[in-house]
């Protein structure tokens, strides 16, 4: 039977480089307390050279403001201490004869079962009864946490040590923690602390575990890591209020749903933190992570697949961004859900979801997005130009098309871009042929177009080409062109400061984007987003 947990802790771990550090580590520690953190990890390993180590812990673990655990971390699974057993063991004793006794202490797995000094010693220390003063009152001992860290990726073996950690009876936790490959890795974890026989920690690292990290309340994990500045112990712990705040970690229960925004890359992806901030001001318990999922459709499938088919994910839907809307079309057609007639038509969906009848659905709210961020901008009989291929030029170019202008699609793979004109020129069922055709970028010589709309990375934030302008020189603007840059971070790119200098009417792509996610949010839940915007607006 699995292990039941009532609340899932938040720790953060501070190193103690030097004994001349205690002061600033206790006043971090008093920080992260202030912030919300429960529990305080002191991270002694550099401290067996130090002279006065086995005092500055001591110190660390009498003035500490929230209960503690006391870890020398090896250097082999990350840590700082090379020294020898007897320098360990010393450190350790120093701890516990401090009154009260530091709530835990930490030792890896590997060392707890090879060294036969290292396990007696720590067993002694862990299942003594001290006394205070006269009264001869029992002061509980540390208890002892097991531990696992592998920071290349998913160690051999993993389950067989976590059982071999479950089985011991002088531990009372069990922690493991690795490095993600890939966001699916936090299915492994989530399942390990589903099927926990003692209070277990099961983490993923690095930009992958963020999930990990975040709903260890929906699976009932003892705690999680969270850091009080820019700096860590380990990749990707968020700040303890980011957990708070952000994520409303107090709140996360087993029942709490699961929605991602898929795209390569994706780390410049406001979508969490707006769907977030609306689920919570409509008291929806829900939370969305960004999964940069390689723009491959093996990858893509995979990572679908196994989020909506886990029995205990409560995965209900993925915003799908760069490099998947045309996989996710093709995901749910394969997975025997319903595609909207138009993301048909276009060839691509942003949106997937689960209606009540179990099945995944897939829509594209883009194109409305398109047309609502150029509001009051007159369309038909008017030239405008698309740059790109993807999802979004599909979704653009067929909703100023369909408002009656001529389109022209450009991108710098030109096949790609003649496939796209060709799919949308077509009449297809309801929809009639539409006014597009696919050039060259360096066939729009001097042009000029009464509207632009720029559906690449081109600007990007992050991008390998955030400085550029992706509007090929020569194209002419002036002030009676309508210029659309999809890329929203940062809010003035390269090609909206071009067209600013012309004259041009500028629509930053954040409007797009509140637009489309707005008409995600309502496909997901029935309902629009609550009114005033989130507060990251």
């Amino acid at each position: 039977m699995a292990y039941a947990a009532e609340v899932t802790l938040i720790a953060v771990a501070i190193p103690v480089p030097a004994a001349a550090a205690i002061s600033r580590a206790i006043e971090s520690a008093r920080a992260a307390k202030a912030q919300g953190a429960d529990l305080v990890e002191w991270r002694v390993d550099s401290l067996a050279e130090d002279p006065d180590g086995p005092t500055a812990i001591a110190t660390l673990v009498r003035d500490s403001p929230m209960p503690c655990i006391v870890t020398v971390r090896d250097e082999r699974e990350g840590g700082a201490f090379s020294g020898s057993d007897e320098e360990r063991i010393a450190m350790w004793i120093a701890a516990s004869e401090v009154i009260p006794a530091p709530a835990y202490i930490d030792v890896e797995l590997s060392t707890y079962h090879t060294r036969s000094s290292i396990r007696e010693a720590i067993n002694r220390i862990a299942h003594a009864k001290s006394t205070q003063g006269k009264s001869a009152h029992a002061v509980d001992q540390p208890r002892i946490i097991l531990s696992f860290h592998d920071y290349s990726g998913r160690a051999p073996g993993l389950s067989a040590r976590v059982a071999e950690m479950w089985a011991d009876p002088g531990s009372a936790i069990s922690k493991v923690v690795w490095t993600a490959r890939t966001v699916r890795d936090n299915l492994e974890a989530f399942e390990l602390l589903r099927m926990r026989a003692k209070p277990t920690i099961a983490l993923c690292m690095g930009e992958h575990g963020l999930m990990s990290r975040v709903l260890a309340p929906k699976f009932g994990g003892f705690l999680t890591y969270a850091r009080i500045d820019e700096h860590g112990t380990a990749p990707g712990q968020p700040t303890t209020h980011e957990l708070i705040a952000d994520w409303n970690f107090r709140a996360i229960t087993p029942r709490t749903k699961v929605y991602g925004v898929v795209g390569f890359p994706i780390a410049h992806s406001r979508s969490p933190a707006i769907h977030n901030a609306w689920f919570r001001a409509a008291n929806v318990d829900a939370r969305m992570f960004a999964m940069a999922v390689a723009p491959v459709w093996e990858s893509f499938k995979a990572t679908m697949a196994e989020m909506f088919e886990s029995p205990v994910l409560d995965f209900f839907g993925a915003a799908v961004t760069v490099g998947h809307k045309q996989h996710a079309i093709r995901f749910v057609e394969e997975a025997g859900g319903v595609v909207d007639p138009r993301a048909k038509r276009i060839g691509a969906a942003n949106t997937i979801g689960r209606g009540a009848d179990g099945l995944l659905f897939a829509i594209n709210t883009d194109v409305d997005a398109v047309i609502d961020a150029l509001a009051g901008a007159a369309m038909r009989g008017k030239r405008a130009l698309v740059l790109g291929a993807g999802g979004a030029a599909r979704a653009a170019a067929f909703g100023i098309a369909s408002a009656g202008a001529s389109v022209v699609i450009a991108n710098r793979t030109m096949n790609r871009a003649e496939q796209v004109a060709e799919q949308l020129a077509r009449a297809a069922g309801d929809s009639p042929a539409l006014d597009v055709r696919a050039m060259e970028l360096s066939a729009l010589g001097s042009q000029r177009f009464d509207i632009v709309v720029n559906c690449t990375s081109v600007g990007m934030e992050g991008g390998g080409a955030s400085s550029e302008n992706p509007l090929p020189r020569g194209v002419r603007l002036d002030d009676s062109s309508v210029v659309l840059d999809a890329v929203y971070a940062p809010a003035v790119t390269p090609l909206l400061a071009h067209a600013a200098a012309c004259g041009s009417r500028c629509v930053g792509g954040f409007e797009m984007f509140l637009a489309q996610a707005r008409r995600q949010f309502e496909a997901w839940t029935g309902s629009p987003p609550p009114t005033g915007g989130p507060p990251c607006y």
